[in-house]
């Protein structure tokens, strides 16, 4: 009898979720049930999905509490618990999460967190920033859905803490990660199983499934927003882009670096959106969805805010450029983009003053530093499988 994988995920389960988080192959070996918790914990936010029909089939959307806590005793009543391991994507940051989680311990539910952001960015909070104090009050003003959320989720690890709520197995990507949660696992007893982040994980899986190609081109890995939803709305809070401003800054970047270094852009388009070839959002550049670890191995050059897919462009030894606007500057996707940049050794870049810098020496990159990024965040030296073949390990 094959043993029991348990998928609990915060949000909406997508295609792009079932390919990156290797559930065909896990298959193979285990049987699956995905729960989707997003009409639970995050309703407002379904919107910024669209709808995957191809998907829904697979998925056992939870309405309610009630319903989630019966499905889970109908598997221990089929499989028994012992057979059984949660994947748990769900953080204990509200009551309702909190329950969630609880019940699993309640249960004795063998469960496995995860520790694998694949991107330096992780950590970044807006009371860790070296601005002066009405800089950040101004800051966490805007983002008060955000901050509200987080000091509202201190007080939920408090009950985390009493409860003692915590996974037997943390799933870790990189030795900085590993080395930011070491000690606080020892102290709770939770066990670190050393994988890879999920793109690195995808790279050791198809590297050689990969064709080829001759094409001159640069590739532009696109963002939610500001056209669509973007984390944002998460929390609720304003997004700092519009449409007006960022897509014509965009394209008129995109042109310059096609006439000064002859290649054309792609747009590698987001897995939460839905983009036509040609669209003339990016004046009716190439299109593609779903192929981004292809287009950015193939590609001289990679374009980005702050895309966890920047692991591709590290692996493929890719010259990146990260950039903000006059909008975002000083703001949170400017940070980000600068934490990101500054741990591969790069720098940011204002697209609005391009005339400012020189695109060859952009082009420039340290293989070291990149390779030092990788095994900081992303996977281990001692690590050559994929995500799938640890995780069935821990059951078979």
């Amino acid at each position: 009898m094959k043993k029991l994988i348990i998928i609990l995920y915060p949000f909406q389960f997508r295609k792009f979720d079932w390919e990156r988080f290797e559930i065909d192959e896990l298959k193979k070996l285990n049987e699956i049930v995905v729960f989707d918790f997003i009409n639970v914990l995050h309703p407002h936010f379904k919107k910024a999905y669209f709808v995957d029909k191809e998907i829904k089939s697979k998925i056992i959307p939870i309405d309610n509490i009630t319903k989630y806590k019966n499905k889970i005793n109908e598997l221990i009543q089929k499989h028994n618990n012992k057979n059984i391991l949660v994947l748990n994507f769900i953080k204990s940051d509200s009551f309702k999460s909190l329950i969630i989680n609880h019940f699993l311990k309640r249960k004795n539910l063998k469960t496995l967190s995860f520790f694998n952001p694949g991107v330096s960015t992780y950590n970044i909070s807006i009371l860790r920033n070296k601005h002066n104090k009405l800089t950040n009050i101004k800051m966490l003003f805007r983002k008060r859905g955000e901050t509200i959320q987080k000091i509202w989720g201190k007080f939920i690890n408090i009950l985390v803490k009493i409860l003692e709520i915590y996974p037997d197995f943390m799933f870790v990507a990189g030795e900085k990660c590993k080395k930011d949660i070491l000690k606080d696992c020892r102290k709770k007893n939770i066990r670190i199983i050393k994988g890879n982040s999920w793109d690195f994980s995808q790279i050791l899986r198809k590297k050689k499934e990969i064709i080829n190609s001759n094409i001159n081109y640069a590739v532009y890995l696109d963002a939610p927003g500001p056209k669509f939803l973007s984390d944002s709305h998460l929390y609720k809070d304003k997004l700092f882009e519009t449409v007006n401003h960022t897509y014509p800054s965009l394209n008129k970047f995109f042109t310059y670096v096609e006439k000064k270094l002859k290649l054309k852009v792609i747009v590698a388009a987001h897995p939460r959106t839905k983009i036509k070839d040609k669209s003339s959002l990016f004046n009716y550049r190439k299109v593609v969805s779903g192929k981004t670890m292809e287009l950015i191995k193939n590609s001289k050059l990679v374009i980005t805010r702050n895309s966890t897919a920047a692991t591709f462009a590290a692996y493929y030894k890719k010259p990146i450029i990260f950039f903000y606007t006059n909008e975002t500057f000083n703001e949170e996707p400017h940070r980000s983009s600068a934490h990101l940049s500054k741990s591969l050794n790069l720098k940011t870049i204002n697209i609005n003053k391009f005339n400012e810098f020189n695109l060859n020496n952009i082009m420039k990159f340290n293989k070291s530093s990149y390779n030092d990024y990788l095994f900081n965040f992303c996977t281990f030296k001692t690590v050559n499988k994929p995500n799938f073949i640890i995780l069935s390990k821990l059951l078979n």
